[in-house]
């Protein structure tokens, strides 16, 4: 909770001194004896804290607050304050202020938008009938300007060759181990592109926070920008010296140029639910915003069963928002391969187990992990990689993964723009530096 969830300044004052106390101060209890000497560093909280009836305050409230309900207080705190919101907005709601105590948000959110979709629903369902035989002309113009291709990703010519890049209305899987590098690889592949092209991109996250991918800008700024050999650890140990605080602040500078811009936006879910997901797409689509991440794809926080089902459901659902004849946007979601695949070398869309069903709305399944010790150069299982050169890449020439660098496997499961499976993209990839560069290609050797 945050203390702006509260529209009364009485309980303002109290969530911040409860905050202050165990937040800051550490402390584990709050009783009179631990508010009273943590408002005595305090004296504006404490002037208000005994206007609002100090101590008695929290006892009188002890009597018809349970515990054991404290969910069922925050949810219905966060429905009045949307309420709060749709009245100052202006929102016909007055009148339906006693229906709203029976209702959950999600109850109300439905209403509204399906009364939304009622009233535009003539405005938007014309039912069109097309010759399938005419306009091939203006169709051939079409594909010769690039429109059936999308925002290239970063240092990858030859997946972009074979996806086309991240065209509007799709959905684009990325999978991998834990550990692997899903969000780091999503990173390098799509936020350079995003600043280069001065495009619009909202990143709905779950399990990292917006401090993560600002080191992780910082660190790509480093190394691809200003072509420094700065890794990740020497920002997370700080103490840095002359020169590397010289280098962090060129860094700062340049990323700071591009926040008037306001071309990413990073949105951490405290709670994982797709509608939430949904939400935030109509939301910045409808505001300009064509590519989305979300990192990373799972079940929902409040089902309680590993249901593979309820994820094919939700994938359905947001392809339902994304897809051309509805907000035609591009949609990157990272999800985890389970640990029985630890072992496996040739990744296909059966790695994804029971929930492959994820699948059937995504145009582009691609799937990564790190080469395994005996695939390096003299291993039993070495890859013989070929780098592409010459016209169109025919020419081949061969190659080993050397032993002192960095590589990722990219495998292309599923794919409805180009090869799926004939081979595997090599790049060099220093996750601690956040470098990316496609080198060739490769065959992995098929599971038996």
């Amino acid at each position: 909770m945050k203390l702006d969830d509260f529209s009364i300044n009485t309980w303002k004052v109290f969530w911040s001194i409860a905050n202050g106390v165990i937040i800051q101060e550490k402390k584990q209890v709050l009783d009179d004896i631990t508010i009273g000497l943590y408002l005595g560093k305090h004296p504006k909280l404490k002037e208000k804290y005994e206007e609002y009836g100090g101590y008695t305050t929290i006892e009188n409230a002890k009597t018809y607050v349970k515990e054991e309900n404290i969910d069922g207080y925050i949810q219905e705190l966060k429905k009045w304050n949307t309420v709060i919101k749709l009245l100052k907005m202006k929102f016909p709601v007055a009148n339906r202020l006693k229906d709203f105590v029976d209702m959950k948000v999600e109850d109300i959110y439905n209403e509204y938008e399906g009364i939304i979709n009622h009233i535009f629903v003539n405005a938007d369902s014309d039912v069109e009938c097309h010759n399938l035989c005419e306009n091939i002309n203006k169709l051939i113009d079409k594909l010769d300007a690039g429109e059936n291709v999308g925002m290239p990703l970063y240092n990858s010519p030859i997946l972009n060759k074979e996806i086309g890049g991240n065209l509007d209305g799709n959905i684009t899987l990325l999978g991998a181990l834990s550990g692997e590098g899903k969000t780091t690889i999503t990173f390098e592949w799509i936020v350079p592109q995003i600043i280069k092209y001065d495009e619009k991109l909202a990143i709905i996250i779950n399990e990292q926070d917006v401090y993560d991918w600002r080191k992780q800008l910082i660190i790509w700024v480093a190394n691809n920008i200003f072509k420094a050999d700065f890794s990740k650890y020497r920002l997370r140990d700080g103490k840095f010296s002359q020169e590397e605080k010289e280098l962090l602040k060129k860094c700062a500078n340049w990323i700071e140029e591009k926040k008037d811009n306001k071309n990413i936006t990073i949105i951490p879910l405290q709670r994982y639910k797709v509608n939430t997901v949904i939400k935030i797409i109509k939301k910045y689509a409808s505001l300009g915003c064509k590519y989305f991440i979300l990192d990373t794809f799972k079940l929902n926080t409040d089902i309680k069963t590993d249901s593979w089902l309820e994820m094919m459901y939700d994938s359905v659902k947001i392809y339902d928002v994304i897809k051309p004849s509805c907000k035609n946007v591009f949609m990157w979601m990272t999800y985890q391969l389970s640990i029985s695949n630890t072992k496996t070398r040739y990744y296909t869309n059966d790695c994804i187990g029971k929930s492959k069903g994820i699948i059937e709305v995504a145009s582009t399944n691609v799937m990564i992990r790190r080469p395994f010790d005996d695939e390096y150069e003299g291993g039993k299982r070495e890859l013989t990689c070929y780098r592409l050169e010459g016209k169109q890449g025919k020419t081949r020439i061969p190659f080993k993964l050397k032993k002192d660098k960095y590589y990722t496997i990219i495998f292309i499961p599923k794919n409805r723009f180009g090869a799926t499976g004939e081979f595997q993209i090599i790049a060099e990839h220093n996750l601690s530096k956040n470098t990316y560069t496609e080198i060739g290609i490769c065959n992995v050797t098929q599971d038996f």
